[in-house]
């Protein structure tokens, strides 16, 4: 995952992550003061414009909330809230039902799958094909 740095400690075997995605209309670098330590962000451009960062790091999320450009020029785009055990596989296997995602653009929708599931941009040109790759991986695609 981009920019994640996770500390996440042990509590039995199971995690509590929130994967938030910042975007911007503009294709964008900040720096931001995580932990002490200077970190520079580079926004990843995407496909029809614009650009989009994607962290599950509490420290760097916060930071990054705390930005003078967070509300202007970067938004939180979508957030997914996951808790799962260390077991692998996907959340519909371990659960027995999908995750529901909502993304505000197409564009969006189609980075998402393309960084978590490894399937390349132009094999994503609508939303159907998208929706079909999403629900092959246990996810549940809706736009606003």
């Amino acid at each position: 995952m981009r920019g994640s740095n996770s500390q996440k400690l042990p509590t039995d075997n199971s995690t509590h992550t929130m994967l938030k995605t910042y975007s911007a209309d503009t294709e964008v670098s900040i720096n931001v003061l995580v932990g002490g330590a200077h970190r520079h962000l580079a926004f990843i451009p995407r496909t029809l414009g614009g650009s989009s960062f994607a962290t599950d790091d509490p420290m760097l999320q916060k930071a990054i909330e705390h930005h003078r450009f967070f509300g202007t020029l970067i938004t939180l785009a979508n957030t997914m809230e996951d808790n799962h055990t260390d077991t692998p596989g996907t959340n519909e296997e371990q659960t027995g039902r999908p995750v529901d995602l909502t993304f505000s653009s197409l564009s969006d929708a189609k980075d998402y799958c393309a960084d978590n599931f490894g399937i390349s941009r132009t094999r994503l040109k609508n939303f159907e094909q998208i929706k079909a790759i999403a629900e092959d991986n246990g996810v549940v695609i809706h736009l606003k």
